[in-house]
């Protein structure tokens, strides 16, 4: 799966809320899929997993973005649904996205760093505006 694989995905994914801030982390150059050889795994086994980093983020002052969303989603899976988990770094920083095991919904982001650093700025993209008609622009030309 590619970066731009990855963030059509996002884009479609309405019930994940850092599914944004997670898009703009790959979006960025410098952020690189990692090979990931635990990339299969159940949903009783990712929750456990992400449940016992949710409390090692917490004891170690790691910020992390979008975690307890995540750990809510894989509580909300059967236990032996098959899931696949993506991975992207860029410095300090991993962003892990949760896919279905046919790679076609997520389940789930979470975007961390080390330990005492800060996430990356996120700023959300604004809306693009239609162009007003140029009739509606000069709505009062006329007026005198």
């Amino acid at each position: 799966m590619t970066k731009s694989q990855l963030c059509a995905l996002l884009a479609d994914a309405l019930g994940v809320p850092e599914r944004e801030r997670v898009a703009a982390f790959l979006r960025d150059p410098a952020t690189q899929l990692i090979e990931n050889p635990f990339s299969a795994a159940r949903a009783a086994t990712a929750r456990n997993t992400w449940a016992g980093r949710s409390f090692d983020f917490r004891v170690m002052g790691v910020e992390a973005a979008g975690l307890s969303d995540l750990v809510s989603a894989l509580a909300a899976l059967p236990v032996a649904e098959p899931l696949i988990e993506e991975v992207a770094r860029s410095g300090p920083h991993t962003a892990s996205v949760i896919l279905g095991a046919d790679r076609g919904r997520v389940i789930g982001v979470a975007l961390y760093g080390k330990p005492g650093i800060p996430l990356p700025r996120f700023v959300p993209r604004r809306p693009r505006r239609r162009a007003a008609a140029a009739t509606q622009l000069d709505l009062f030309a006329d007026a005198r």
